[in-house]
């Protein structure tokens, strides 16, 4: 039986992930949100949602919605392709309305940043995150690793410094498979830590060296695609979609298949059960932007990672979603855990 403290998924507010001024998530209707955090408490069996967002005006009404609903929030800012200075400077702004948050709520962790090594300037070279993330997989930049996580770790420092000096709660970041971070500036060692192929047989055992380290591991980011083939992309299943065509659609003749979603996440909520985890966010809940479509071409949603898929919009709505197949496998899994947890010991 799971027992996870933190049972959560993660949930973006709009991110610049375009390099300007247009957010992930371009449509922000309060009622939607309200209704979204809702389904993810009552249906989901979440006791724990994972916001991140550029806009923090958008943070903090979702945060405030989730927490007066009972939800643990984690509050996220995320700045993409930002330098050192900008970056911390949002995090200071973003500390500041967690502690107001937390003053009156409570119940909420301060998480820095997610990936800073791509998702900032000036750690791994490159004019994007995109051109950062693609060198991970060229062996030419392996042997810079410990420089480059050198530079992480020294802009870690600071952000740590930035949230203790404004925050009076937990404080966490979110750690990319290739990054190695020293925890002792944290309460919690957070990991986005995704299952493929050449992890896949030292998976279990590599999330159990972190123990070492002495602090509530917690995993910030798990996730999978709906499709065939899926479990073996990560977290670059989204790469099936070429964007530079006037109608973005899927390449490869790929087919649908929301089991394969559902099964992964399955497998990896036992080990995390297994490895003693503190708490874990599925990546993630919704993603307006992947819709959904009957002509597979146009099958947006699988290569995203929501829980649920997003319906065509219509006249009185801007969007409409179902929940899929691991939707159910995860609230099931949730349910349990919580009922667990709410049960007394037997004498």
């Amino acid at each position: 039986m799971m027992n996870l403290n933190y049972r959560g998924v993660a949930y973006d507010t709009g991110t610049n992930n375009d390099h300007g001024d247009t957010l992930s998530r371009e449509v922000w209707e309060p009622d939607l949100v309200s209704q979204e955090l809702r389904a993810i408490r009552e249906d989901l069996h979440c006791n724990a949602v994972g916001l991140y967002g550029t806009d923090l005006d958008r943070l903090a009404e979702a945060a405030t919605m989730a927490l007066e609903d009972g939800l643990n929030v984690w509050l996220q800012p995320r700045l993409v392709d930002a330098n050192a200075q900008q970056t911390l400077d949002h995090i200071a702004k973003a500390t500041r309305v967690a502690e107001e948050l937390r003053c009156r709520y409570h119940n909420v962790t301060l998480n820095v940043g997610c990936e800073l090594s791509i998702f900032a300037e000036g750690i791994i070279p490159g004019a994007d995150y995109e051109q950062r993330s693609a060198k991970l997989a060229s062996p030419r930049h392996w042997p810079l690793m410990p420089w480059y996580n050198r530079k992480l770790n020294t802009l870690l420092a600071s952000a740590a410094k930035v949230a203790r000096a404004g925050f009076d709660g937990a404080i966490t970041y979110s750690a990319g498979m290739w990054e190695r971070v020293n925890w002792e500036r944290f309460d919690m060692v957070g990991l986005d830590y995704y299952r493929l192929p050449y992890n896949h047989a030292t998976y279990a055992t590599n999330l159990r060296k972190h123990h070492r380290h002495g602090k509530p591991i917690v995993i910030t980011e798990f996730g999978c695609g709906s499709y065939r083939g899926a479990e073996e992309k990560g977290p670059s299943g989204h790469e099936i979609i070429d964007h530079d065509s006037p109608v973005p659609h899927i390449t490869g003749g790929h087919v649908r298949d929301e089991q394969v979603q559902a099964d992964q996440l399955a497998e990896l909520l036992d080990i995390y059960e297994a490895e003693g985890v503190h708490g874990a966010f599925v990546f993630e809940f919704i993603e307006p932007s992947y819709p959904h479509s009957a002509d597979a071409r146009y099958d947006l949603d699988m290569a995203g990672y929501g829980l649920v898929k997003v319906l065509p919009r219509t006249a009185a709505q801007p969007y409409r979603w179902q929940p899929k197949k691991a939707f159910d496998t995860v609230a099931t899994r949730y349910a349990q855990a919580a009922e667990a947890s709410d049960t007394p010991p037997s004498e």
